[in-house]
This record gives structure tokens, C-alpha cells and sequence, in this order.
């Protein structure tokens, strides 16, 4: 997890590039394994790497909301829909450190990192990031 955050935490900051290029190159000197992925905020979908769709339990890319929300614990989902309401709403940086769990109860450590553009007060825009996921050597 990045040095400063533990799973169920998430923090976001309005237009901070300096803590985007931060939390990003906390997660680059770690051990983790990293896909970027960005969200269309005019349809809502997101466009996630095969790994973080396969973690996730996804079946198509691009994906809801339900879909990158439903493997995490209840309280973790709602940090992260904070998160992103917050971010829908005024250009911002942002960080969330969860835990996954598979359908068999395994829990899988998640980070993401991302910030948001807004073309308009209408939700035009977009999401954008990476997720990262510790480089446990058999991923």
C-alpha cells in the first residue's frame, strides 16, 4: 500500500498536481504492478486493464459503477463513491487504498490513484488514473 495510506483510507485534494505526481511516484518506487484506466463521465463507463478487470470479477470493459464497487467491503464503498462524487464535481487529485475480495473471500490489497478533468458544469469530463496492485511475482 503507499506509505501513507492503509486499506480503507482515501484522500482528495482539488486540482493538486503536485500530490498526483506524489501519490504516483510513491506507488512507481514500490512493488507494484500498475494499469491505468479512465472513466467517461458523459456515460458513466469505465475502461479498466485486464488485470484490474479480472481482479475486480468484471465481465465486460468497459464497466459501470456496480461493477468496479462490488468487491469491496461496504465501507470502502462508500469512500470510494465519495471520492469520485467529489471528483465529478470540481477538478480534483485523488487516492482510495482498499481491499478486494474474490468470490472465494480472498482479500486483494488495491490502490488507485487518479485525477479529474471537467469540460463543462454538465458532467462532461473525465476520470483518469492508474490502479496498482502489490508485485507478488505470480500475477
Amino acid at each position: 500500500m503507499l506509505k501513507f495510506m492503509r486499506p480503507g483510507r482515501g484522500a482528495i485534494k482539488p486540482a493538486h498536481l503536485e500530490a498526483h505526481e506524489g501519490w504516483t511516484r510513491d506507488l512507481a518506487q514500490g512493488d507494484y504492478l500498475v494499469e491505468p484506466w479512465h472513466c467517461n463521465l458523459a456515460n458513466g463507463t469505465f475502461l479498466l486493464g485486464p488485470r484490474t478487470l479480472a481482479l475486480l470479477g468484471a465481465r465486460q470493459n468497459p464497466c459501470g459503477i456496480i461493477d468496479l464497487l462490488r468487491v469491496h467491503d461496504g465501507d470502502d464503498r462508500s469512500i470510494i463513491l465519495n471520492i469520485l462524487e467529489q471528483a465529478t464535481g470540481t477538478p480534483s487529485s485523488f487516492c482510495f487504498s482498499t481491499r478486494v475480495r474474490s468470490r472465494s473471500g480472498q482479500a486483494s490489497p488495491l490502490c488507485c490513484v487518479g485525477n479529474s478533468t471537467l469540460a463543462s458544469e454538465v458532467g462532461d469530463g473525465m476520470l483518469e488514473g492508474i490502479f496498482a496492485f502489490p508485485d507478488t511475482g505470480n500475477c
